[in-house]
């Protein structure tokens, strides 16, 4: 009874330290324009699937690049990242599977909202990164005046951060061979702090007599 319990114990403590292994490396990912996730998972018998929406709200560009990297247990990429563009209203489905599967692979579904991240069949684990492909995805991109090109003024057609935090992203892995699975966790940006005056620039709010307004760069928020 005693070496079950100490065997029990045991197991405890080990997958304890292994989760908290895992979020550790998650969280010496940079978050403030990064949303990451610390665990996923694949094998012969499991896949992880992601969705990532574009929830239309102030601020946010109509259109957002977001790159998609699954890294292993070993901090190198499972498969390919994959990258893609989100606009309002659209929703993105990710599943990262071996390549064997033979129901979730680019063959049987062939819609644009599918993305696939595929690898190896062997067991494999690790953290997901999300990360903007704008190259400053905390500035506030403006509108240019189709009839003046000289400099630009905020109409409010198209414009806000172009920030992969700002999306919506929830998750599974799902266990097949149990028909089973569990919800992922997705950690990100919710400070939404004003950055310095570096990269402001000058606007206007109108056309001729219009007030000047100053853009800031500014950091995002996860909206899951």
């Amino acid at each position: 009874m005693e070496t079950k319990r100490s065997m029990r114990s045991f197991l405890t403590i080990a997958m304890t330290a292994f989760l908290v292994l895992l979020t550790g490396n998650a969280f010496a990912i940079n978050g403030n324009t990064r949303v990451i996730s610390p665990y996923w998972q694949v094998d012969t018998g499991s896949y992880t699937f992601i969705a990532v929406t574009h929830s239309s709200l102030s601020g946010m560009n109509s259109q957002i690049g977001v790159k998609i990297t699954a890294l292993d247990s070993a901090g190198t990429s499972y498969g390919t990242a994959q990258s893609f563009t989100m606009a309002p209203g659209k929703t993105q489905r990710v599943f990262i599977v071996p390549t064997s599967h033979s129901t979730l692979n680019p063959t049987s579904l062939t819609d644009s909202g599918v993305t696939f991240i595929r690898g190896t069949t062997d067991y494999s684990y690790g953290s997901i990164i999300a990360e903007s492909v704008a190259s400053h995805p905390s500035y506030k991109y403006l509108s240019v005046d189709s009839g003046d090109n000289s400099s630009p003024w905020a109409y409010g057609t198209s414009e806000g951060m172009r920030d992969a935090t700002m999306l919506g992203y929830w998750g599974s892995v799902v266990i097949e061979s149990q028909t089973t699975g569990f919800a992922m966790e997705f950690i990100g940006d919710m400070n939404d702090s004003q950055s310095s005056a570096v990269g402001c620039q000058s606007a206007v709010t109108g056309k001729s007599g219009a007030t000047s307004v100053r853009v800031c760069a500014s950091s995002g928020v996860n909206l899951q």
